[in-house]
């Protein structure tokens, strides 16, 4: 299989449910493009696999998540993720 760096990864979330006694509905949509990190070029699908493993390992190893049992990906806060120092790949 050839590479590429013109990939895109399209992430798209929206979330329904009660805020502040209101039901609402909240939407985060965002491109990821490949580029260059660290004098590396890394494809949209590298950026991503890679910078969401090491997000969750490094807020693990900081202490942020509990260090046994099994930790669902929804009870990872996610503006803890998002400015986490791999999981900003996420939010350009």
């Amino acid at each position: 299989v050839p590479a590429t760096m013109q990939d895109v990864i399209v992430i798209f979330v929206t979330v329904t449910g009660q805020k502040s006694g209101r039901f609402m509905q909240e939407s985060y949509s965002r491109k990821v493009y490949g580029r260059e990190i660290a004098g590396e070029l890394w494809s949209a699908i590298q950026i991503t696999t890679a910078s969401g493993i090491c997000a969750v390992l490094d807020m693990l190893c900081g202490g942020e998540l509990p260090r046994q049992g099994f930790v669902r990906q929804e009870e990872i806060p996610f503006p803890k993720f998002i400015t986490n120092r791999y999981g900003r790949n996420y939010d350009v």
